[in-house]
């Protein structure tokens, strides 16, 4: 993961800049959630998607997930045809306590290589507590209560 220069207990969110993501969760009505505008250049690895693909695969709590059906940028413009997706995530308690609940995260492919963060749930996110977060869904699935890996309508 790259990060620019940063401290690792800098917030990375900015409140005023929210995403709003319309997702089929059964029922007549999506549920709606926020997310608020990564303010920092936050990159993931090239592998990072195949890891997950393959977590997913491996870990009967990982889902693949189709269920997203709008998303909307903090202009209020819908977002259609950009490679974007969603992790939802629900951590066990110790692992929550640890990086809190609100383990949203959206990314965005990048033209050369990898992923960005772009969009994230919690508001006080910090670089440190991200990458406490990542590693805990790379590294140690047991520590995951459900994790859905979900993208926008094409």
């Amino acid at each position: 993961m790259e990060v620019t220069t940063l401290r690792m207990s800098e917030y990375i969110v900015d409140t005023n800049l929210q995403w709003t993501i319309h997702m089929d969760v059964g029922g007549e009505k999506d549920a709606e959630l926020p997310l608020f505008q990564v303010t920092h250049d936050i990159e993931i690895e090239p592998g990072f998607a195949e890891k997950i693909k393959y977590l997913i695969l491996e870990n009967p709590h990982y889902y693949p997930g189709e269920n997203v059906t709008h998303i909307f940028s903090p202009e209020k413009d819908e977002c259609v045809g950009k490679a974007l997706f969603m992790v939802i995530c629900f951590l066990k308690e110790y692992a929550e306590k640890k990086t809190g609940s609100l383990n949203h995260f959206m990314f965005g492919e990048l033209k050369s290589e990898g992923f960005k963060l772009i969009a994230a749930a919690d508001k006080e996110l910090t670089v440190g507590r991200f990458k406490f977060f990542m590693n805990i869904i790379t590294r140690k699935p047991e520590l995951v209560k459900n994790l859905v890996l979900t993208h926008n309508p094409s």
